[in-house]
Order: structure tokens, then sequence, then C-alpha cells
């Protein structure tokens, strides 16, 4: 029962996904690509997950992102620093998902009155011109890039918790925000990504089992690191980004590889009780931070973008033991083997490794970058809407010794602020460093394989 529904939201999520826009491309080598929205972009997860599978997919291919998330930010807000965020990056693709501070979410309320309704329709209203003004103005300003409208990841207002933090009706109202993107998509010309549709319905399938799970963190507005590799998938489906790593298929009778997908195999050896050949694959396996992975037990995710696969025909029937570089990968019966196995996640294979220090790597890029932008963000924050001067110590100071709640988002973000401004430099200096040593390390180098029949033990079967 629990597998059926769990099959039923994934036809729910694959028609969402395909139903009613089509693909775009991949993107391609030299591009920079800008990533415009809230704090759900601007905490970088999510796109910080993209880049991991471009990186590691595409090696030979040097592509930019470039954060331009604004916590708390608005569509209107956008408008505001369009050119310092986007214009001036020289972007050849966009990406804009914004909504989730648009729909005034403080109008949605348990029986709302003629007022808020009213204020909930006006917020939309303001949402569509400003969302309007601001595609007209980076294909005017920015020199007509691939636009991508992604549709706001949902609020989700549907799951029990304890925290007396709901407010019913948002959600339908980021519905609504959702069909406003799509119209853009079309009117525009520009690719349609749907997180709303496909994240509200993997909710609403698994709360019927318990009500109190989400993709959402408990704040029912972020997405868990499980959220955001499943924007990832749906971004890079929307794509059409390839599933295969590599796949190489040996005959262990004749001891020859008879098929190589976007891989070399070279050297191979064979006598009656081990086979040797050396593999140089053209990428690397798209690699996945632990914490996000519960949700791959529910979506196909490793199918759809991970397919590291190693096969052998004329195999002997039997147990085979399989090293690569010497260091033991596994052992398999010759049926596994014969229908392929997938190394992808094989935390013992050195490819894997090596793709998890790639993300590592690009982590670090992704968190200082983060930190660059926490900093633009309180410094323009303080400038525009307190009229205090950022470059002044004594009255940032003073701002923020003011501030009642010293625990609050404001606070914390004032506080680091006061504590790292003098070190912005030195942060984007430390991203440009990290992204040389993430292009510096992410290219495959070749691995000797070896399988070896493993003797039936004396008594056993």
């Amino acid at each position: 029962m629990i597998r059926r529904t769990v099959l039923s939201c994934v036809a729910v999520l694959v028609f969402c996904l395909f139903g009613s826009s089509a693909r775009s491309e991949v993107f391609k080598d030299g591009e920079v690509v800008c990533f415009l929205g809230d704090s759900i972009t601007h905490g970088g997860r999510y796109h910080g997950m993209i880049y991991d599978y471009y990186l590691t997919r595409f090696p030979n291919r040097t592509i930019k992102f470039v954060n331009a998330g604004v916590s708390g930010d608005s569509a209107g807000g956008a408008l505001n620093r369009l050119e310092e965020d986007v214009i001036s990056k020289k972007p050849t693709s966009v990406a804009i998902m914004l909504g989730m501070n648009d729909v005034g979410r403080g109008n949605y309320v348990a029986d709302p009155d003629e007022k808020r309704k009213a204020a909930q329709k006006g917020a939309l209203i303001n949402y569509k011109a400003n969302m309007e003004k601001l595609s007209a103005r980076i294909r005017a300003e920015a020199g007509e890039p691939k636009l991508l409208f992604i549709t706001p990841s949902p609020f989700d207002q549907t799951c029990v918790n304890d925290r007396g933090n709901n407010q019913p009706g948002c959600n339908d109202g980021l519905g609504r925000c959702a069909e406003i993107v799509r119209e853009l998509a079309e009117k525009n010309k520009g690719t349609l990504v749907d997180f709303h549709g496909p994240m509200t319905a993997f909710n609403l399938e698994h709360q019927k089992q318990d009500n109190k799970f989400t993709i959402v963190g408990p704040d029912r507005v972020h997405p868990g690191l499980p959220g955001h590799l499943m924007m990832a998938w749906l971004f890079l489906k929307t794509q059409g980004a390839p599933a295969v790593v590599s796949k190489v298929v040996v005959d262990a009778a004749a001891g020859k590889a008879v098929e190589c997908v976007n891989a070399e195999v070279t050297a191979v050896t064979k006598n009656e009780k081990v086979l040797s050949f050396t593999v140089l694959e053209k990428a690397l396996p798209f690699p996945v931070v632990s914490g996000a992975r519960t949700v791959m037990e529910f979506l196909p995710i490793e199918k759809d973008l991970n397919q590291e696969i190693l096969q052998f025909t004329g195999l002997a029937e039997g147990a085979y033991e399989l090293k690569i570089d010497d260091a033991p990968a596994g052992s398999f019966l010759s049926a596994m083997l014969g229908q392929g196995i997938n190394l992808a996640f094989n935390d013992a294979c050195p490819q894997y490794k090596h793709a998890q220090n790639v993300a590592e790597l690009n982590e670090k890029r992704r968190s200082t970058e983060t930190q660059v932008r926490n900093l633009l963000s309180v410094r323009r924050y303080m400038k525009n809407h307190h009229k205090i001067d950022p470059d002044d110590p004594a009255a940032v100071q003073a701002h923020y010794d003011k501030m009642t709640d010293k625990k609050s988002y404001g606070a914390v973000m004032t506080l680091n602020y006061i504590k790292n401004w003098q070190r912005y430099g030195e942060f984007v200096q430390q991203v440009s460093e990290f992204e040389q040593q993430v292009h510096a390390n992410r290219n495959p180098v070749p691995h000797t394989y070896t399988l070896s029949f493993v003797p039936p033990v004396a008594g056993k079967k």
C-alpha cells in the first residue's frame, strides 16, 4: 500500500513536471547562470547541488553559477538590486524564484475578513506586476539571456506540528503565484521549472501516512536538505540532464570491452580466475550529501541522474570480488554482474570519493559565497531602510544595541556584519580560490579494475 502510494505520488510529480512545459537544454560551456530569489536561493543549497551535478557530469565545461538571492526579498525588492546582482554579471541564463515573501503570508489566517482577503488579492496583483517588470528588465538590460521561471517552493500549510506557525491558505496563494509564473514563462518563451506543484503533491501523499511529514522545514517555509535535493532533481530533469555517468560492459569470456558509454576501456587481461582492465570515465558520479538522501527512497533520483553502470557478460556462475585500484569495492554474484551494477553511490569506489571531494570544495565555495551575500544584504538594508551609514562602525553598533531580540534574524545578521565586514574582500577572494580548486580537482582519472572469482567454501552452497 505504501509503495503504491509512493508510485502514485511519483506519477503526479512526472505529470506536474512535464505535463505543461518542454524541457530546456543543459547549460553549455562558458555560461554564466544567475539564480535570483529570496532566502531559499540566498542559502544556495539547491543550486549548489545543481552545480555539483554540472561539475562532476561535465568536467570539461566551465560554467559560473552566481548566487543572487537575498533573504526576505520580493520581486519588487529584486528590481532595486537587479543591476548590481544580475545585470552586471552579464548572465547567459537567469533562473528566477520569488513569491514566498510576495504572497503576503501575514494575511493568511483562519477565516480571513474582507480586509485580509483584499490584501491577499492585492499582493498577487503586485507580484504579477513586479515579476513582469523584472523579466522585461532582465531581457532588455542583460541582452536577452535565457530565462528559467521557477514556481515558488511551497508553504507547508498541511503539516501538523506544535509550533503554532500555520497560515492557512498561504500555499494556495503561492499556487496562484505559480500560475503567474507559468504565464510569464510562456509569454517570455522561457523555461518553466515547477517546484510548487510536485513538492506540494509529495507532501500531501506522505501526510496521508504521517501527518507530521514535510519536505519543508519546521518553519513551513524553508526546505531542508531533502527538499533542496528534490528541487535540484526537478530543475535538472526539466533541463533533460543525462542520467548516465558512464556505462562499461565487458565480455569476460572473450576478455574485451563490448560497450563503452562516456568512458574508455584499455589494458584488458584475463586468466582463469582474474579479469583486469583500466577505465577512464569522462565524468564523475553526482555527489549527494548524506543529509539529503532520505528523499531518494521515494524519488527516482538515482535512476534519473546517477547511473554509473558496470556490467559483465560471459561470467561463470558464482561469486566475484571487485577491486578498484587494489581496494575492495564489493562482492557480487554473477547474476548481479550480468544485469549490471551501479557504482555511483558505492562509497568504497575511488570515483565516489573523488566526487565527494569535489562537492566538499564546492560546499566551501557555496558557504563562503553565502557569507558574502549576508554581508551585502545587511549593508543594503541598513542603508536603504534604516538610513544608517554602513561604513560608520559607531552607527552600526548603536543600531544593533537598540535591538531588543538579539536572537532575531536581523540582530544575528547585524552582529555578523559588525564582526566580519572588514573581511569582505577576503571572503570574495576565497570564493574565487575555492572555485579554482573545484575546477582543478574535478577531472576524472583512470582506475584499474580487477574482478576475481571467489571459490565456494567447502560445505556451503
